[in-house]
């Protein structure tokens, strides 16, 4: 990773990791969405989405790639990636896999480590999956997540709407073939 830190690190997640993961992705989340929402809502979500023993739970499922990103004792990114479990007829859990979840903190943007994890994502999918089809879900308004995927051949191919308390985001299904 040019431009990096030298302490900088990409890192399968180890439970002793779990702390920095759970408080990394509740603050990765709410500084990309937390305006969105109403503070009850957004709590209540993080709570059961982010919360150190659901993390926990989703790290220890052998089906699921999990990385942690480290620029010195700071952790700074994650990817989750796992069997596809998008609400489209031709994504097939048993046959292809999932880009769930590529978080950048805010301060590390803009200096290619999401290009990076999306890299290492697509790999892992490929050497998981073969060729089957490579997936992911992104918020209808995100365009900056949407160029990066766009970048690497992901393309539109349906939606649906994603909860978080009281509100239905509308959120884009992106395919890309490898």
């Amino acid at each position: 990773m040019s431009g990096y830190h030298t302490d900088m690190r990409i890192l399968p997640v180890a439970p002793h990791h779990i702390p920095a993961l759970s408080s990394l992705a509740m603050e990765t989340f709410s500084e990309t969405f937390g305006h969105l929402y109403p503070p009850e809502d957004l709590q209540a979500f993080l709570q059961k989405s982010y919360a150190p023993e659901q993390v926990a739970s989703e790290v220890a499922d052998t089906t699921q790639f999990w990385r942690i990103v480290y620029d010195g004792d700071m952790a700074v990114a994650y990817l989750h990636c796992g069997p596809v479990g998008l609400p489209h007829p031709d994504a097939d859990p048993t046959q292809a896999g999932e880009v769930k979840r590529l978080y950048v903190h805010s301060t590390q943007q803009g200096k290619g480590l999401g290009k990076t994890l999306l890299k290492l994502a697509m790999d892992w999918l490929s050497e998981t999956y073969g060729v089957a089809p490579q997936w992911i879900g992104v918020w209808s308004e995100n365009l900056k997540a949407q160029a990066l995927y766009n970048s690497q051949g992901f393309e539109h191919v349906g939606a649906y709407q994603f909860p978080v308390g009281r509100v239905l985001d509308d959120e884009f299904i992106l395919r890309r073939q490898p």
